[in-house]
């Protein structure tokens, strides 16, 4: 359930990062291997049904190449932008994934669904040592996952290690952390990490506005915390408790010379956000045979936010999430692997907010002209959803394999309730050919601020989605693979803003906007050899979306058509590494301006009048990333340094181009500035185990 209200409210916290650390949004990623990219091509696997706890507590090798990946300042997750088909905004927020929103994703930690898994400016809330895999299902995922309509993030946390006490400490230009790591008895294990963002001792505090009208009062700050104990009761038996939590704060002030003042006099002022959340987790693993497993998870999370800005708007929000899960994997003959599954979660979501009432979403270019009223509402909205699902992989013979499941599940705000089929496919055509294949129909709930009573419509529908995929993979020579996916994505019941002239019931919104996504992502890969590793990725997309009331049809705000990635790694001696990544894609969409108009709303100012949604395109965006890493002993302790090179070709790159509005508003004609990504940025940091 996506739970901000307004997503424009929090335009000036984006302006925030791009003062302190603009990056396009990206922290970048690394591939992980062709054969992790689909859930599809993981079915070509035999299914092993049953215990592997031995693996866990070790970083797998897709997830330490991310954690070593150029850009990513050592943040495995955060490198997500070099998988094909992934975008990141460059105003920053969470990652859009094939042509679907980002509000379409899906988190999980262990198996736990998560609220969220990035900082306010995309770094994760993972520290490294944590990670012991990750997986992006971009498209036709299976039965086991819910409440997705685009990608799911799925985040394998490593068990504790039964070793020694011991501490990590770590630090570079934006971070500190410290890891606690060791063991409590002989059968149980534990690890705790704690890190705090560094930005806001590097940025000094504002006594006056600058000349954009912007003034930083407290620079952004963001911290977090995970803690994770394992008790191997027997060999049939796990138990594991987990806590996870992160907050992020930043304060400024804008005056009536900002951008923001500009369109809305009265949003002049000071502005915060302050967001935190917790979550705690405890889940019984239980093995009674080789071929049977069985896990249940208990779990709670809460988040809370508050926004304030202008004359006085606020916004805050309470949400509580109370989770149960329950899955069984089990061996049915020779060839059939059964899973069967069910989970129910009970949330509590408590607002309250005075503001101005914009009735807008992200697929509508301008949401100045959708300005209502000033609203005061306090409200609570209790929900409960349910859901089932079993998933039969049957492996025809020895070179094709099916898996085959159907979910069923059920929202009780909204009442409705759904029964969706998955499939996947893969079939070894020859010795190094293998085709894949996947296609499923999936929900997700409503744009939270959509559906609300008073400032939504809570009789709105929730949207779906069919996902088709079709690819091969092979081998090239030895440690050289590729694969080829194409796909296409249909977007449904998505919600549309309607205008107040024909709107006489105030029902806001209606579930009257559709799309497709369709594309190829192609990527080369070489695993690591002989010292060095990389990959190169093609990414060709088009997203659309469609007004179904007024029959207008537009490219999705986010909609990338090309993406390359370059990447590379190469280990020149014992303890020494050098890497890059390189990256080109087609610059984002935007409205061009094209005129200017009097604001209806408040006289002597003026608001843009704009070509057709999006139409137009900001320059190729093109950015190389260099971290050189050493591994050396201090003092008998094992430590490590690394240098961050981001956008080492200091290219100045486009992320945006709209009204000038102090002088459009001074003398009443058209001017248009540009913004762009901030320059070369160097960062050091070093870790030491003791």
């Amino acid at each position: 359930m996506q739970f901000s209200l307004k997503p424009s409210y929090l335009a000036w916290l984006m302006l925030v990062g791009q003062n302190v650390f603009a990056q396009d949004g990206e922290l970048p990623s690394e591939l992980a291997q062709a054969e992790s990219v689909e859930k599809s091509s993981a079915t070509e696997e035999i299914i092993v049904v049953g215990s592997r706890r031995a693996y866990y507590t070790q970083i797998t090798e897709n997830a330490e190449k991310l954690t070593s990946m150029p850009g990513s300042m050592g943040d495995p997750i955060a490198a997500v932008s070099a998988l094909p088909g992934v975008i990141m905004p460059t105003s920053g927020g969470e990652p859009a994934v094939r042509g679907s929103s980002p509000a379409d994703n899906k988190y999980y930690i262990d198996g736990m669904p998560a609220g969220y898994i990035f900082h306010q400016f995309n770094t994760s809330i993972f520290d490294a040592q944590t990670i012991q895999d990750f997986q992006l299902y971009s498209a036709g995922f299976g039965a086991e996952y819910t409440g997705a309509t685009g990608a799911v993030f799925d985040v394998r946390l490593r068990d504790p290690k039964k070793q020694e006490l011991a501490v990590t400490l770590d630090a570079s230009l934006l971070r500190a952390g410290v890891f606690v790591e060791g063991q409590v008895t002989d059968n149980s294990a534990f690890y705790l990490s704690a890190r705090k963002g560094l930005i806001q001792y590097f940025i000094p505090e504002e006594d006056e506005a600058d000349e954009d009208g912007f003034r930083i009062i407290s620079p952004p700050e963001d911290s977090d915390y995970l803690a994770k104990y394992v008790w191997d009761i027997n060999s049939n038996h796990q138990i594991t408790l987990m806590a996870v939590g992160a907050s992020d704060y930043a304060e400024a002030e804008f005056t009536q010379a900002s951008d923001m003042a500009a369109l809305n006099p009265d949003f002049a002022g000071e502005a915060k956000i302050d967001e935190g959340f917790d979550s705690q987790a405890i889940s019984w693993l239980y093995n009674p045979s080789h071929s049977t497993e069985m896990k249940w998870i208990l779990a709670r999370y809460q988040d809370k936010m508050t926004t304030e800005w202008g004359e006085d708007y606020y916004e805050k929000i309470d949400f509580v999430e109370q989770y149960i899960k329950g899955q069984i994997k089990f061996a049915l003959g020779q060839a059939h692997n059964i899973t069967v599954g069910a989970e129910h979660k009970k949330t509590q979501f408590k607002y309250d907010l005075d503001s101005v009432h914009f009735v807008c979403t992200e697929f509508d270019s301008q949401c100045q002209t959708t300005r209502r009223d000033n609203i005061q509402i306090q409200h609570q909205l209790n929900s409960e959803d349910s859901s089932f699902y079993i998933s039969d992989y049957w492996q025809l013979n020895p070179n094709v394999s099916l898996e085959t499941g159907v979910q069923a599940t059920y929202n009780s705000y909204l009442d409705e309730e759904f029964v969706h089929p998955r499939m996947a496919f893969t079939w070894h055509i020859l010795r190094n050919l293998t085709l894949l294949s996947s296609a499923g129909r999936y929900n997700r709930f409503a744009d939270i601020g959509t559906v609300l009573p008073e400032i939504g419509n809570p009789n709105m529908q929730q949207p779906v989605s069919n996902h088709y995929t079709f690819g091969f993979k092979g081998d090239l020579a030895e440690n050289w693979n590729w694969q080829i996916d194409s796909y296409y994505k249909t977007f449904d019941r998505l919600p549309t803003a309607l205008a107040e002239e024909d709107d006489p019931e105030q029902e806001y919104y209606v579930a009257q906007t559709s799309g497709d996504a369709k594309g190829v992502d192609l990527l080369l890969n070489r695993d690591r050899a002989n010292n060095w590793y990389g990959w190169a990725s093609v990414s060709y997309s088009r997203s659309q979306r469609s007004n179904n009331l007024t029959g207008q049809t537009a490219d999705y705000r986010l909609d990338t058509p090309l993406v390359f990635n370059l990447v590379a790694n190469y280990q020149f001696s014992p303890t020494w590494d050098i890497g890059f990544r390189f990256v080109a894609k087609s610059g984002e969409a935007y409205n061009k301006p094209v005129g200017i108009e009097e604001n209806p709303l408040f006289p002597d100012r003026y608001i843009g009048v704009y070509d057709e949604p999006y139409g137009d395109r900001l320059p190729v965006y093109a950015r190389l990333d260099i971290r050189l890493q050493h591994e050396f002993t201090l003092m008998n302790n094992q430590a490590k340094f690394f240098v961050d090179v981001i956008n080492a070709l200091n290219r100045r790159n486009t992320i945006g181009r709209d009204l000038d509005y102090k002088r459009v508003n001074q003398t009443g004609e058209l001017f248009i500035e540009e913004e762009q990504d901030l320059g070369i940025f160097p960062s050091v940091g070093m870790s030491i185990t003791f």
